[in-house]
């Protein structure tokens, strides 16, 4: 036998038992009417309060059908790597002190994945699309048709589209402040530890680093720059780059990929009796919550998801309100930060 479903309290009803006009609770409730309707705070509490106990949920197919805003932002998501993670926390804390919601998608480590969001998206009425994905090589041709068009996206790292926006974090500065502080702390054979050629963002840090070497007076030797060719390290990708970069091509430094890396590399390099940073130093990237876990504690580039966040959030917040956005700027540049622990 079937149960019949309880049937879903109205805007109505609530209105009726707070004793208010329609007009009234839709102003309280759903942000309808916006400064064309004054509502006391007294009346505001006790609309409030009768929603709360009688468990009203507002209808929000039927509220954009109206033209009432969403206030809804999608994201395009790669969880496996762990600093997209402390992003996107960010990013929901800074949207929420704006009155907005989040619906994600995950790619799952393939950036082509996107193409089931985006319709999905645009039927559930989101006012804005995130990008948090990295942008490879190989994908790029087909992700642009993918995003052509759309002009409420803002993209990750660089626009995929022209005229596209976008947020980013400095990678090159973060790889040119590691140099720089590995060279004050007396070091001259800086090994660059990549994860994939492929990565646009592993094609920043190259250019950084060489880029400080050149601005120090320091030749490069080209045999420092290695590539692991692997997402995520396991013990035979960390050993070969130990064997490549520190037993055969002298390294007295690392700059490894990221946190991960890293950690994996101090841990390797002390099994194998090396002593860091006595004999190899080790930077990392992305300052995880381990890399005060490991010992000697691991310094780092922070990428300063805060101001990330706030800097996506506010250009949101312009482009879900139908605002125009200036040429110089469609593109925030985020700043990292060194921070120095015992690992250097």
């Amino acid at each position: 036998m079937s149960v019949a479903r309880p049937s879903a309290v109205r805007l109505i009803d609530v209105a009726r038992a707070a004793g208010v006009s329609r007009v009234t609770a839709a102003h309280v409730l759903n942000g309808a009417g916006s400064s064309s309707v004054r509502v006391g705070e007294a009346t505001r509490r006790k609309v409030e309060a009768i929603a709360r106990r009688m468990n009203y949920r507002p209808n929000r197919v039927a509220q954009q059908l109206r033209g009432v805003r969403s206030n809804l932002i999608g994201v395009i998501f790669d969880s496996q790597w762990p600093t997209n993670l402390a992003r996107l926390s960010q990013l929901e804390q800074a949207g929420i002190e704006r009155g907005l919601r989040f619906i994600v998608g995950q790619v799952h480590g393939d950036p082509r994945l996107s193409a089931r969001y985006l319709d999905d998206f645009e039927s559930r009425g989101v006012e804005g699309v995130l990008c948090i994905v990295d942008l490879r090589r190989q994908y790029l041709d087909e992700l642009r048709p993918l995003f052509d068009g759309r002009q409420n996206v803002i993209f990750h790292g660089r626009p995929l589209t022209t005229e596209g926006l976008c947020v980013r974090v400095d990678t090159e500065d973060g790889v040119r402040q590691s140099v720089a502080h590995l060279v004050d702390r007396g070091r001259r054979r800086i090994g660059l530890l990549l994860s994939s050629s492929a990565d646009e963002f592993m094609a920043f840090r190259r250019a950084g680093y060489l880029a400080e070497l050149a601005e120090r007076g320091l030749s490069c030797d080209e045999r420092l720059i290695w590539s692991a060719e692997a997402d995520i390290p396991d013990e035979s990708s960390i050993d070969r780059a130990i064997e490549v970069l520190v037993i055969d091509r002298r390294a007295d430094a690392i700059i490894a990929a990221d946190d991960v890396w890293a950690v994996r590399l101090i841990q390797r390099l002390k099994q194998r009796g090396l002593r860091v940073p006595d004999d190899v130093a080790a930077v990392g990237y992305d300052n995880l919550d381990l890399a005060t876990v490991i010992e000697p504690a691991l310094t780092t580039v922070d990428q300063q998801h805060a101001a990330y966040a706030a800097a996506a959030i506010e250009m949101l917040s312009h482009v879900a309100a139908g605002e125009s956005i200036e040429p110089e700027q469609r593109i925030v540049t985020i700043r990292p930060r060194l921070v120095v622990r015992e690992s250097t």
